[in-house]
């Protein structure tokens, strides 16, 4: 399905990043390279990225971007992947713009420490639909709370228990155009281009519905290291 497409499609997986919320397992290696279940969480991307035929992968790096082209050099099968270096201190823009560079007609950029079986040929198929788009991909946010309304004299009016708030947040993929990068040039940086109001005529969500996990903290690890069994088959 859509080979063609594929084959004008460039990877950014974001992976320059301190991981600084997982200190000081990442004063040792970046965290895209830290392990669950004796894999590196850069791997189980890259493996799903290939299995859906994609295989021009950048790497946006910056914070121990040795370690990214030690972990290059040590598997041929990766031997054709390209690190890209754009400085410890840079932001996620600066990273992507560099990247695309040397970029296809196409590019989709994702997170380095997030794990989704996302099905990228419906991604594909959505952002076909209107290439003008910036598809972005978005999970069902669910508190991990019960969550009550009070009345008056501490009435509790109503309880649910860890309900769907009817809100979505961010989990990558992004998938635009290689053109929109001169948009993007004309922001500050990643986050100023999220939010700005200018952004939000080209944005356009890609609902998941499949399985997420994003590795920010010790906890979060510790969760993926229970969970993530049979997580990619």
């Amino acid at each position: 399905m859509h080979e063609r497409f594929k084959k004008n499609l460039t990877v950014i997986i974001l992976c320059g990043g301190k991981g600084k919320r997982l200190y000081p397992l990442t004063k040792y290696k970046p965290k895209p390279l830290i392990k669950i279940q004796k894999k590196e969480i850069l791997r189980f991307i890259i493996d799903h990225l290939k299995g859906y035929g994609l295989n021009d992968i950048r790497l946006a790096t910056g914070y121990k971007h040795s370690y990214f082209k030690l972990f290059l050099q040590n598997d041929k099968k990766l031997s054709n992947l390209k690190a890209i270096n754009s400085g410890v201190n840079s932001d996620i823009l600066k990273r992507i713009i560099d990247c695309s560079r040397s970029s296809n007609k196409y590019i989709m950029v994702c997170y380095g420490d997030t794990l989704v079986d996302i099905n990228i040929n419906k991604l594909i198929n959505l952002f076909i639909k209107d290439k003008r788009k910036i598809i972005l991909s978005s999970y069902n946010f669910k508190s991990q709370f019960g969550l009550m309304k009070i009345g008056r004299n501490s009435n509790v009016l109503s309880f649910e228990e860890k309900p769907n708030l009817g809100l979505y947040f961010n989990i990558g993929f992004f998938l635009f155009k290689k053109e929109k990068i001169n948009f993007l040039k004309k922001f500050n940086n990643w986050q100023n281009f999220l939010e700005n109001k200018k952004t939000k005529k080209y944005l356009k969500a890609y609902i998941h519905k499949g399985k997420h996990i994003t590795v920010n903290t010790i906890h979060e690890l510790d969760e993926a290291q229970k969970n993530l069994k049979n997580y990619f088959k």
